[in-house]
């Protein structure tokens, strides 16, 4: 695994890197950064060329300054491909991750297919109203105690604690906050509806999807919706072997 930054239209980008092969894009969740991706990246090179991201205003790429759509980072990420001069690729994204991989599918479909959509809510406008006083509390506070941590993962270890703390602190408060506003005001189900590249879907049974798994399984067909057993909104971290296996199986049965 190696560190490298590009600089894009989107400014400095940070990614860690491994492996040969077909290119494999891993977005990660919303005050993460690429080390949310750290357990996973060996087992993708075994098969890949597997490039996991630090979004725009999080981990060491550039801070942002202004409103982010998922449309801006979806472009972030066709301006990343075209720094390292990559034609295509597979697109991988967990929550806001999986966002910007519909993004992607409706709009840069030829330059990004197909792509994994991890446990990303499809919150209509009353559920998003409904949560939004504790997503504001949630993102608000970057320093999280292990309380916290311990019901969103199936091992909450003081380590994954430090490394939780120290993207969060890196993204900024204000930042988590203006991503799930990108979340809220961004059509999901349309977009998905609409695009033209190839999706496929991973929910965790014990996650924050799987109770509304409806709109995937209409739009990508159950076939393409994979639910792993006693993870939740993190399966790279809770499982992450399963999550490997899981996302090659279903790129190879996406790309046919």
């Amino acid at each position: 695994m190696k560190h490298g930054f590009v600089q894009t239209k989107h400014g400095r980008l940070h990614y860690l890197e491994a492996g040969k092969g077909p290119t494999l894009v891993l977005l990660h969740s919303n005050g993460a950064s690429a080390f949310q991706y750290e357990q996973v990246l060996p087992g993708f090179a075994e098969r890949s060329r597997v490039l996991a991201l630090d979004m725009p205003g999080h981990g060491d790429s550039d801070p942002i300054t202004r409103h982010y759509s998922i449309e801006a980072y979806a472009e972030a990420v066709v301006s990343f491909l075209d720094a390292l001069k990559i034609e295509r690729a597979a697109v991988a994204g967990d929550s806001v991750g999986g966002s910007i991989c519909i993004a992607l599918a409706r709009d840069h479909a030829e330059r990004t297919q197909p792509v994994i959509i991890s446990e990303t809510p499809l919150r209509s406008d009353e559920e998003w109203e409904k949560t939004w006083p504790r997503i504001e509390a949630t993102y608000s506070q970057p320093t999280q105690g292990m309380d916290e941590l311990k019901p969103r993962f199936r091992a909450a270890t003081p380590e994954l604690l430090k490394r939780w703390n120290t993207d969060r602190n890196k993204a900024s408060a204000w930042t988590m906050v203006d991503v799930m506003w990108a979340m809220r005001e961004f059509d999901a189900v349309g977009a998905l509806r609409a695009r033209k590249g190839r999706a496929a879907v991973i929910i965790g049974a014990k996650g924050n999807v799987v109770s509304n798994r409806t709109p995937y399984d209409d739009s990508v067909g159950k076939e393409l919706v994979a639910v792993l057993p006693d993870c939740g909104h993190f399966p790279m971290i809770d499982d992450p072997a399963l999550f490997v296996k899981e996302v090659n199986r279903l790129l190879a049965a996406a790309a046919k």
